[in-house]
């Protein structure tokens, strides 16, 4: 059995929301990852250590525009280059014969994204796709959905799992997150504004207010990594006592109190033995934080990269356009960073990676190469 712990990151907040994408991230984890092997998934929730902060800060958007220079976009919809988007035609199924995996991804976190806002757990049928789907991203056969003149009703049919009786009409849920994924783009393309950029400011407020108080050292910084710990203590016993795996995967600010842990770990309190076969840091700031010296503090001379002693492999997972999304490798050493393209727009993509099949198959193919998992 492998021994998984997640550590979530900024703006994660105790409810209902949050405990309907902690249930269905760790299904599409055990199912799409982890298939046909065991698995213990351990989620610390540290986020009710954070001050709320009041909204009220955040509502420049209802300011008077009389600064404004009243810039209007350009008409016509058209690239940067002058070149029309996809040859003007959005559809999900032309975004997948040019882009097949991107289509994918942005079809099934669709899905995903729906079934967090209803606050229910995804459906079979929702899962048997996605697994479809990380399957044939892994094989690199993702083409394969949209080969032949297609419409939306047979791309979400051949998403369908091979083994499911019923056929996928628009009807279903896929059938919808077929269909909501071309609508998708199409507003992405058309709603860009002051209005839309200004609506950033709650989830960069937030994002900040968290880092804050994680990095200034104190009694609620203790507090937070004492929460983790506890985690990482029972994965430790768990496999230490059977001689199993540990794979620890940190977003956002969870990826940098990881970090922070394991670049001293006796001082953080962990085991002697304590080992680490993989890291996952995704869509984190380690790199950059450590380069302020405000973790993981070289005690080597300057100059010289901290290496994590206690991991065996660390990838540090990061989209272009994830604003909260940093490097390691200049601070850190045996550290592989990784760039994802999430398929979505600037303030979603720090959120987006766990809704993609493209994520799982690039995590179980890695898992896979460290002999954390053993081919069928």
């Amino acid at each position: 059995m492998t021994q998984l712990v997640f550590v979530h990151g900024v703006a994660t907040r105790a409810g209902v929301d949050y405990d309907t994408t902690v249930r269905n991230r760790t299904r599409l984890f055990t199912d799409t990852v982890f298939e046909g092997a065991d698995v213990q998934i351990l989620n610390p929730y540290w986020g009710g250590e954070s001050p709320t902060i009041d909204n009220k800060i955040f509502a420049t958007a209802s300011a008077d525009n009389s600064f404004s220079l009243n810039i209007e976009k350009p008409a016509g919809g058209q690239g940067d280059v002058g070149q029309s988007v996809f040859d003007n035609d959005l559809s999900i199924v032309a975004i997948g014969k040019q882009c097949p995996v991107s289509a994918i991804d942005a079809i099934l976190s669709g899905a995903v994204d729906t079934a967090d806002r209803e606050a229910r757990q995804l459906v079979d049928e929702e899962v048997a796709a996605f697994k479809k789907a990380v399957n044939l991203i892994q094989e690199g056969q993702a083409q394969s959905i949209f080969v032949g003149a297609l419409d939306e009703a047979a791309i979400a049919k051949r998403l369908q799992d091979d083994d499911e009786p019923r056929a996928f009409g628009l009807v279903s849920k896929i059938g919808q997150a077929v269909t909501a994924a071309t609508d998708k783009v199409k507003n992405a393309v058309s709603s860009v504004g002051s209005k839309v950029l200004k609506s950033y400011s709650p989830a960069v407020g937030v994002f900040l207010g968290d880092v804050f108080v994680y990095l200034n050292e104190g009694e609620t910084r203790e507090t937070i990594r004492a929460i983790v710990l506890k985690d990482l203590q029972q994965a430790y016993n768990a496999a230490e006592a059977k001689g199993e795996p540990v794979v620890l995967v940190g977003h956002s600010l969870g990826g940098v109190i990881l970090a922070d842990i394991l670049s001293d770990p006796k001082g953080a309190g962990l085991p002697d033995d304590f080992k680490v076969a993989v890291l996952f840091t995704v869509g984190s700031q380690p790199g950059f934080f450590a380069s302020l010296q405000l973790i993981a503090k070289k005690k080597k001379p300057s100059g010289e990269r901290l290496k994590l002693d206690r991991v065996g492999a660390w990838y540090n997972v990061f989209d272009p356009i994830d604003p909260f999304a940093f490097r390691a490798d200049a601070h850190f050493k045996d550290v592989e960073d990784v760039e994802f393209d999430s398929v979505t727009g600037l303030m979603a993509a720090h959120s987006a990676y766990f809704t993609r099949p493209q994520f799982y198959a690039r995590f179980r193919a890695r898992l896979i190469e460290h002999r954390v998992l053993i081919p069928s």
